[in-house]
């Protein structure tokens, strides 16, 4: 089912989610469902999505496998285009830091939503449980790098906006798709 997503002022969003025990539980069940369904309906402006954005501190998120998805080929099904991370932590992470334009569903709505550039590490590996349980490494670098660890950051309470030291790199959607098409990149980063 598609779910409300609650908005950064929510102070849920500011709290850590707990550990998932009972893998066997129809609410786990219920809550990946219910995210992949909502990532889902939201497939043309986001990357992930984690429990805490509907409202459930319970440690599970969904990360947009951008790394399979190609330009040329037909989309991939829901099943694959989302991968389902429960208890995710990151056990490894490169020493060389990369910067993207960060975006949030919890932050602003439609051409108001905000972005700003964040430095992640371009390269981490996270382990993770599947749905049944099942203990599994990922080694991710780039954009999915930093969507992985984007949503780490909500399963502990943290929104991407922190990591924007200078307000003036927070542009609203309609303004950075803008300069985008005016220009073919991003703009320069304020200090």
């Amino acid at each position: 089912m598609v779910k409300t997503i609650l908005q950064f002022t929510d102070p849920i969003l500011n709290k850590p989610s707990q550990k998932v025990k009972d893998f066997k539980s129809p609410i786990l069940k219920q809550l990946v469902s219910d995210l992949v369904d909502t990532a889902d309906a939201n497939r043309p402006i986001t990357a992930g999505l984690a429990a805490p954005q509907i409202g459930a501190l319970i440690s599970v998120c969904v990360c947009r496998r951008v790394d399979l998805e190609k330009e040329d080929a037909s989309p991939l099904d829901k099943k694959t285009l989302w991968e389902v991370m429960i208890n995710p932590r990151l056990i490894n992470k490169s020493k060389n830091n990369s910067v993207y334009w960060e975006g949030c569903l919890s932050v602003g709505v439609g051409n108001d939503s905000l972005f700003g550039p964040v430095s992640r590490p371009n390269k981490v590996v996270v382990e993770y449980n599947t749905l049944n349980g099942k203990r599994k490494t990922l080694d991710v670098s780039e954009y999915f790098s930093h969507e992985v660890q984007h949503e780490i950051d909500h399963l502990n309470g943290i929104i991407f906006l922190k990591y924007v030291t200078n307000p003036s790199n927070i542009w609203k959607r309609k303004d950075l798709d803008k300069y985008y098409e005016d220009y073919n990149e991003y703009p320069p980063l304020a200090d």
